[in-house]
């Protein structure tokens, strides 16, 4: 890996903020770049603050730290520090569309810089074996075997994490698998995608697959293992990743061969006897499972969850947390009705869910469930204000150190860049949104930046707060970059035309989504399965 000398380390630190910016860029560009250089800020300024360095291979990140001194305390859990994962993949997100500018000066400049994130973004993500550790789990439908997932707590060893009862959580592995797949994009490490897809396939071993009475399953998946409780936290935010998974396998499958166990689903029936047992169903490929899956969370969610008035979701559908085990499997236990409060994240998963379904089947209800989330998220998860409603922030917390809503509010934010392709169909401006968050975070930084970190209180400053949170700092990051990328040009290759093949005026080579070429579509075609492929220099939906 290419690394980049102390001297120009030092200035990528020092001058994230004054990179001058051409006249030949146009107005978009000058602040997608400027935004760029600001999340740039406030990430080396939270990695000084925040990162707990002992070597390469023992990083931690802290909980909280005081913006004047370098008391700090921690290490934080897994799920604040998948927060810095997020954030270094929306800056290279970002640093790759910048490099796509007619402007030579900026694309050496992000040539020079990029590879400082890249290398720390591989590093937190070989970090992450402080968190992992093995336990033998029965799950509904397979008997007790032994899993590795991320426990909420650091371990004091890599790889030595307890991860047993409610030490660890279907939500935190999600949003890891949530980034493993935007850093196997960004890298092309296969290893990222390996690890993504174990964590999936673990979180959605938590699906409730017993079939009541009728032969409806009772879905949804519980907040962890060790949790009888039905989360929205615990479900929605594995419908895009899924969706990008089946995207990524619908080319892969060509290459890789599966076997049958890997592409099963198992699930709890009854026969005429009203006994239960399993049935394995039958070997469906992983990008037509995972588009399933998607589709069957989202739609669970949407059913027990929802709240029509208020057209936000609830937290949860509670549960008494027995947990019961019969012949090696876990057994279905009754939840009651929603319950909770309403929080920006779960209403935001689903906004992002939907348009990703929305992108790869086309459901029409997809487009009408987009609007009624943005219209519902804009009244209950901030404020308007001024003349003519000429300012709105996104709520938060009383202080930093009090609760998480700063992230779950990153989480509503990204879902309004998410639904922008399809925001005229769905009736809604998140753009209106998105244009006072830029001008929330703008002011922060042009006027409360202490050492380029940002209070949570955008437009009214810090207070008498003198600690933050790296879990709060990195989600500004992540806004900035997520700001810049869609402001920049698309790679064309990403651009999809939901379109039959066939016929072709000529035959094009075929290749996978990671690159594999799969030879000339004339020859393979009888072979590929429904998907997203990329064909003649553009990714199209194959359908047969």
């Amino acid at each position: 890996m290419n690394k980049l000398s102390p001297c120009l380390l030092s200035l990528a630190m020092c001058v994230a903020g004054s990179v001058s910016v051409k006249a030949e860029l146009t107005a978009d560009q000058q602040l997608a770049k400027r935004n760029v250089e600001r999340a740039m800020a406030i990430m080396d300024a939270t990695w000084a603050k925040g990162a707990i360095v002992n070597s390469d291979s023992d990083i931690a990140m802290c909980d909280v730290f005081d913006i004047n001194t370098d008391e700090r305390s921690g290490p934080s859990d897994v799920w604040p520090y998948t927060a810095a994962i997020e954030a270094h993949c929306s800056l290279l997100e970002a640093m790759d569309a910048l490099e796509r500018v007619d402007d030579a000066e900026t694309r050496q400049w992000v040539a020079q810089l990029k590879p400082r994130y890249r290398g720390n973004l591989d590093r937190l993500i070989d970090n992450l074996e402080w968190y992992r550790g093995t336990y033998n789990l029965p799950t509904y439908a397979v008997i007790s075997k032994s899993v590795s997932p991320y426990a909420v707590p650091r371990a004091s060893r890599r790889g030595g994490a307890d991860v047993s009862g409610i030490l660890n959580v279907y939500d935190d592995q999600m949003w890891l698998a949530r980034e493993l797949i935007r850093a196997y994009r960004l890298t092309d490490n296969r290893e990222y995608l390996d690890l993504a897809v174990y964590l999936t396939d673990y979180a959605l071993e938590g699906w409730d697959c017993w079939h009541d009475a009728d032969g409806k399953e009772y879905g949804g998946i519980t907040w962890g293992p060790g949790y009888n409780s039905k989360h929205a936290c615990s479900n929605a935010p594995i419908i895009q990743p899924l969706v990008w998974l089946s995207d990524i396998y619908a080319g892969l499958e060509a290459a890789d061969a599966l076997t049958d166990e890997e592409k099963a689903y198992r699930y709890y029936d009854r026969d005429e006897n009203n006994k239960v047992f399993v049935v394995k169903d039958n070997a469906t490929p992983r990008s037509e499972r995972y588009l399933e899956f998607a589709r069957k969370v989202y739609d669970w969610q949407k059913e027990n969850l929802y709240n029509p008035d208020k057209k936000v979701f609830w937290d949860m559908m509670g549960a008494d947390n027995t947990i019961k085990v019969s012949g090696g499997y876990r057994q279905h236990v009754d939840c009651g009705g929603p319950t909770g409060s309403f929080i920006s994240y779960n209403t935001g998963t689903m906004i992002s869910g939907a348009a990703e379904l929305y992108r790869t089947t086309g459901d029409e209800q997809l487009v009408t469930d987009m609007g009624n989330y943005v219209a519902g998220s804009v009244r209950e998860f901030g404020v308007e204000s001024g003349r003519n409603g000429g300012s709105y922030e996104f709520n938060t917390d009383a202080n930093a150190t009090s609760g998480f809503t700063t992230w779950f509010n990153d989480v509503l934010i990204r879902s309004f860049v998410d639904v922008l392709p399809y925001a005229d169909e769905a009736g809604v401006n998140p753009e209106r949104y998105l244009g006072f968050h830029q001008a929330n975070l703008d002011k922060a930084f042009e006027n409360y930046n202490v050492g380029n970190l940002l209070p949570i209180h955008l437009r009214t400053g810090w207070g008498s707060e003198v600690k933050t949170k790296p879990f709060h700092q990195y989600s500004f990051a992540s806004e900035y970059a997520i700001l810049a990328k869609r402001l920049l040009p698309a790679d064309e290759t990403l651009s999809v035309d939901d379109v039959t093949v066939s016929p072709f005026d000529e035959a094009p080579e075929v290749y996978t989504l990671s690159g594999v070429n799969l030879g000339a579509y004339s020859s393979v075609a009888g072979t590929l399965s429904s998907g997203l492929y990329i064909v003649g220099n553009k990714k199209i939906y194959i359908k047969h």
